[in-house]
């Protein structure tokens, strides 16, 4: 039986949880999308995300602009409460049609309580967790039930939308190829603010409190609560997670492999590989396979954007700049769903950095400074080439570009 007190007092968190969400007029990108799932569909929609992508306000945005919507966080709730009789009161006695709920992993075995509402009831549930790493093990117990939607941060274009109120039109990569000197002349104002993206402004969460001390603890608490207790690690696993994670920010890409950090940390392969997983899974980076055949499977290991800058400070400033071009790079191409692989060699050569599948077309790519050049295409013959430079320049693509893919 649901006491009276508790459902008062969730209905006037509701209330000025929604009052907050009209403090916040823009809306990420993803948002129209993840309104036409969520009334569109029969579907259980999970959203992750990184901490401080801005899931608690998206969730409150969507329970403001539904009707018959209702907002709770579960780590407001009892330690005894039962869910499904929560949500069946609050469907009969209120109408309420659809339940957003933020923090779920705060909530008792909530993937069978999630699974117990979907097969019995009418509700749709929407729900949000802080930790990425539990939500990516609890959809496979939901199984067919569940949709989950990656909140990413911010793109470049993005950023300047909620940075500076600039809404620029969002262009493609075909639009970019065929006339990327006409199109730089209409954004080249905003390559100063490349700098500030990479090191703060790709966190939605800096916009407020643009520190470095933000993405700090945003990373601490993914490593001392995601991955302590979703992974079961032990104390020793997070000091070694820790020590390979201010390794990868300050080795660089090209000096970073699961073979270098086992070497450089004291750790086993394989444990080198257990961490980059999770790592992975909590989004706090990305790996990029290699293309072609007989190479070594291990993949490129890439920051997301803003943590390289904060996590890896004294490190030398021209491989920190290398790295963060890539991975801007990476991030804007990965986002937009495009195939992009790293060039790896037999014999150790050095090759340009990506190959980049589009159209039936195969694009080998390299980036680097306004002076970068061709020569790192000597040898490799019949293919289409690109060199993307960040600041722009008159010889290769303006790198900035591909920070309005999406």
């Amino acid at each position: 039986m649901v006491q009276n007190k508790l459902i008062e007092e969730l209905i006037h968190l509701d209330r000025i949880s929604k009052e907050q969400a009209r403090n916040y007029p823009l809306k990420r990108f993803l948002y129209p999308h993840l309104k036409d799932l969520v009334t569109g569909t029969r579907q259980m929609i999970g959203i992750a995300g990184l901490r401080g992508t801005g899931k608690t306000i998206l969730l409150r945005q969507l329970a403001n602009d539904l009707d018959q919507a209702f907002y709770m966080s579960a780590d407001t709730l009892p330690a005894d409460t039962d869910f499904f009789d929560l949500s069946s009161h609050l469907a009969e006695s209120f109408g309420i049609k659809y339940l957003m709920i933020d923090e779920i992993h705060a909530l008792k075995e909530w993937q069978g309580q999630l699974k117990k509402i979907f097969d019995f009831q009418e509700i749709h549930i929407i729900f949000t967790s802080s930790s990425s790493l539990e939500l990516s093990e609890g959809r496979y117990d939901l199984s067919r039930r569940l949709t989950v939607q990656h909140l990413p941060l911010f793109s470049f274009r993005e950023y300047l939308l909620f940075s500076k109120k600039t809404d620029l039109p969002i262009l493609t990569l075909e639009e970019i190829l065929a006339d990327h000197k006409k199109l730089y002349q209409k954004v080249f104002s905003f390559e100063p603010d490349f700098r500030n993206y990479s090191i703060l402004g790709a966190l939605p969460a800096c916009l407020e409190s643009p520190l470095s001390s933000i993405i700090v603890s945003t990373v601490d608490k993914v490593i001392q609560k995601d991955m302590l207790t979703v992974g079961k690690l032990s104390q020793e696993d997070i000091h070694s997670i820790r020590a390979v994670l201010l390794f990868i920010a300050r080795s660089g890409i090209e000096g970073c492999s699961y073979s270098s950090i086992s070497r450089n940390t004291g750790i086993t392969k394989y444990k080198a590989q257990q961490y980059i997983g999770m790592m992975e899974a909590t989004s706090l980076l990305r790996i990029v396979l290699p293309y072609g055949a007989n190479v070594l499977p291990e993949p490129k290991i890439m920051l997301v954007p803003t943590l390289r800058s904060n996590l890896a400070q004294g490190s030398d400033e021209d491989r920190l700049t290398g790295a963060i071009r890539e991975e801007f790079f990476i991030h804007h191409i990965s986002g937009c769903g495009l195939t992009v692989n790293y060039l790896k060699s037999l014999r150790g050569q050095k090759l340009p950095d990506y190959v980049l599948f589009f159209q039936n077309r195969k694009i080998i790519i390299e980036i680097g400074g306004a002076g970068k050049s061709a020569s790192q295409f000597k040898g490799i013959k019949g293919k289409e080439k690109l060199v993307l430079t960040q600041p722009g320049s008159k010889t290769g693509i303006p790198l900035i570009l591909f920070g309005f893919l999406w």
